[in-house]
């Protein structure tokens, strides 16, 4: 099968924070038929195959996942991201978000695909050599052969760099390893680890593991809150004896490949959060018509409404967000792809680090509050463990943790952007400027259309982010990177203002389809709703960042570039909640 890709956009990671690119962005309207294609494929599989095995799957039957794996696997599932003169698929980036969301109503199952396909097996696709392509990919592609992902250590989780695990050249150019890894997924029944270490306690370096290299000890399984069937134990490295060509990439560059593989696996988790969010709309809009109280069906009732269009929206903040990103990175590794050169991918991946990191802390904090949402609607059997609610519940915290904390990807949102404004490589410094005269009484941009309102909220979240991301700099200078209250407030504005732009854009391309109606309401009822929080995050900053005068000053600017018309959210939530009830959940 081969997929159309969207067309390559020239738009430099960060520019968001800008301006308005001029790029078209990726929406799902957008899919080929050959992505619905693959999406109806991948959710026959989880009906058919996934959910009646689900006692199976949770209960820790490993031979069932690998049974699954390489049913996955013989259908091409496996190796959308692996090239196909290795035995993969080599589709496109839309194609792995379509599959990965499709995937997320699996249960643990969706974990172990994931960890396979995403961390568990890029590496070596992104970083390998010819002949540890080879070797490796063909099995990783057709599920004979699992993937698993080696870094964080007992003393090591957010701080990746502070790893103990150490690896000694040998005189004969061998490989000693010898270390603990924690919280490995799918370490208890993965054939290939790829495993993070330090050349004599110094150079940050990566390895390929074989499971039946003496002296890889594999330990029990954790007794984890949520993803109970996911397989997730320690491994320990004692004295382990690797061939020289199991070194990974450079000796030394080994945070190349972690960071970059965990960058993809950011997006991934996106797209993994927004199945879960619409398979919880869903359940919630199902039990809300069916059960009754006070003789009226739930969905009658207005709070019960107001929970399902708030859910709604936050999908569609979510939705637009993680499609965007998947255009975006689709363009820029179809580019380095073409160029065959390790620079040029690694270069692709680290370009949109942080959109990746907007699409991690955004869709796994809404999907934690769209099941909450779904433990409410059910009440008190959303608390029983005989409905689903409670399972989704635990299972979503997860998300806030792994591919990185939702605090260390909020430091690396605004330090990012910060590094690339001082090395020249993304221009802050105008767009700042501008935001400053804003401050000072300078006009504020007019809107025409349809979607005035909206657009003015954009730039204007756009204008506030920039003032405030200037002032901390101009306060604290390179201190700035000690005041992480700071640092996560303006990553906070910057995940907003992405989210409400991504919304925007995608309601405007709508317009003159069938569904466009439901699509402005959406985007209204997300522009509203964030700009609100856009409001509050911006006067608590403006108050931290400045005293006295200056402090009301400040204050006192950012009320006059956030002042927005009116909005009726009640109305315009009664709406998008008709629209969810007569769909039956997610209603575009």
């Amino acid at each position: 099968m081969t997929t159309e890709s969207p067309t390559r956009s020239a738009a430099p990671g960060g520019a968001f924070m800008t301006g308005p690119t001029g790029s078209p962005i990726f929406t799902p309207e957008q899919l080929s038929d050959d992505h619905r294609a693959i999406r109806d494929a991948v959710t026959a599989f989880v009906d058919k195959e996934a959910l009646p095995r689900r006692d199976q799957i949770e209960g820790r039957d490993y031979a069932t996942h690998r049974a699954l794996l390489e049913r996955l696997g013989t259908d091409g599932f496996l190796g959308i991201d692996v090239p196909e003169r290795y035995g993969g698929a080599g589709l496109d980036r839309i194609s792995s978000l379509v599959v990965t969301e499709a995937m997320t109503r699996a249960g643990s199952f969706s974990v172990t695909y994931a960890a396979h396909t995403g961390i568990g097996t890029l590496p070596v696709v992104f970083f390998g050599t010819d002949a540890q392509r080879e070797r490796y990919l063909p099995g990783l592609a057709a599920g004979t052969t699992v993937g698993a992902y080696c870094l964080t250590e007992p003393s090591a989780g957010s701080d990746a760099m502070g790893i103990r695990t150490r690896a000694t050249r040998l005189p004969d150019g061998r490989w000693q390893l010898d270390g603990t890894k924690q919280f490995i997924t799918n370490a208890g029944f993965a054939d290939l680890f790829t495993v993070y270490a330090k050349i004599d306690g110094e150079a940050f370096s990566a390895f390929l593991v074989e499971r039946d290299t003496p002296g890889l000890v594999i330990g029990r399984e954790e007794e984890k809150m949520g993803f109970h069937g996911a397989s997730t134990c320690p491994v320990t490295l004692e004295g382990v004896i690797l061939p020289e060509d199991a070194l990974l990439g450079e000796a030394g560059k080994g945070h190349r490949i972690a960071f970059n593989v965990l960058n993809v696996g950011r997006f991934k988790l996106g797209a993994a959060c927004l199945g879960g969010m619409k398979a919880s709309l869903q359940m919630a809009t199902g039990y809300a018509g069916e059960r009754t109280a006070f003789g009226r069906r739930l969905d009658e009732f207005p709070l019960i409404g107001a929970k399902l269009a708030a859910m709604a929206a936050r999908t569609y903040a979510v939705e637009s967000s993680v499609y965007r990103i998947g255009g975006l990175l689709e363009g820029s590794l179809a580019a380095a792809e073409d160029a065959s050169s390790p620079d040029a991918i690694r270069t692709a991946l680290e370009e949109y680090a942080v959109e990746c990191s907007i699409a991690k802390v955004l869709s796994s904090e809404e999907l934690a509050f769209a099941v909450d949402e779904l433990v409410q609607v059910h009440g008190g059997y959303g608390y029983i463990e005989e409905y689903p609610a409670a399972g989704w519940y635990r299972d979503a915290r997860i998300n806030r943790i792994w591919e990185g904390t939702s605090e260390i990807n909020r430091l690396l949102i605004p330090g990012t952007l910060l590094k690339r404004a001082m090395t020249g490589r993304l221009d802050l410094l105008g767009p700042a400027q501008r935001a400053t005269d804003a401050l000072m009484g300078g006009d504020l941009p007019m809107f025409d259309g349809p979607f005035a309102d909206e657009e003015a909220a954009v730039v204007n979240a756009r204008t506030a982010t920039l003032l405030l991301a200037g002032a901390a700099v101009q306060r604290y200078g390179t201190a700035l990177e000690q005041e992480q209250e700071i640092l996560a407030g303006i990553a906070d504005l910057a995940i907003e203002l992405f989210a409400m732009e991504s919304s925007l854009e995608r309601a405007k391309l709508a317009q003159g389809g069938s569904a466009a109606s439901v699509h402005a309401d959406l985007a209204r009822l997300v522009i509203a709703e964030r700009s609100a929080k856009v409001e509050a995050t911006a006067r608590a900053l403006g108050a931290s960042l400045a005293v006295g005068d200056e402090a009301r000053t400040l204050v006192a600017g950012l009320r006059r570039i956030l002042r927005g018309e009116p909005v009726d959210r009640i109305a315009l939530g009664r709406t998008v909640a008709t629209s969810v009830i007569e769909r039956g959940g997610y209603p575009v």
